[in-house]
């Protein structure tokens, strides 16, 4: 092989990463749309029906569940890129909330507003990890928006922090999610 043929196979190469990291930030975009849409209606029924927040995230976390176990095997056979990364994501995911109920535990997180922060603080953390992981600046920069979110509404405005976090937080899930999808970077 000679030199202008390593070069243009470098070349290729760089356009299939480039291709697949624009592809896997379209996929990524779904996911964070959809956990927009579940904090949007978990921490809106938090705020106006807590006595039911118990029942509201456990059916709100099952259709999460759903719905990104749905659209991940949706996007896989759509796609031309393929890839087993779901597996260390998912359990990535799953280790997070196991060490966030962990932490709410042996702290004694006992109100919905305690409880939310720190979901809300580790969802944040794992955005940012993961946008570092996979390079992707526009997923590290929504968990820090999220993350000072939350914290700013915690203490501003404590007796919302539900509702704000349905609002804005729901929100900036929902709309960098649609940025992500419709991106072309």
């Amino acid at each position: 092989m000679n030199r202008n043929q390593a070069l243009g196979d470098l070349k290729t190469i760089r356009q299939i990463m480039k291709r697949t990291q624009k592809e896997a930030g379209r996929h990524s975009g779904w996911f964070i749309l959809i956990a927009g849409v579940l904090w949007l209606v978990g921490f809106t029924a938090n705020q106006f029906v807590p006595e039911y927040a118990g029942w509201t995230w456990a059916a709100v976390n099952l259709g999460g569940m759903i719905a990104m176990g749905w659209t991940g095997i949706r996007l896989t056979r759509r796609s031309d890129v393929r890839t087993t990364w779901w597996k260390p994501i998912f359990f990535f995911w799953v280790i997070l909330a196991a060490f966030a109920i962990l932490l709410g535990w042996l702290f004694d997180a006992n109100d919905s507003v305690q409880i939310g922060l720190l979901a809300i603080l580790a969802a944040a953390l794992g955005y940012v990890q993961i946008g570092a992981i996979f390079q992707s600046l526009h997923i590290s920069i929504t968990g820090i928006l999220v993350a000072a979110m939350a914290i700013g509404a915690f203490f501003l405005i404590p007796d919302h922090f539900l509702l704000a976090m349905a609002l804005l937080g729901g929100g900036l899930l929902i709309g960098s999610g649609l940025w992500m999808i419709r991106s072309r970077t």
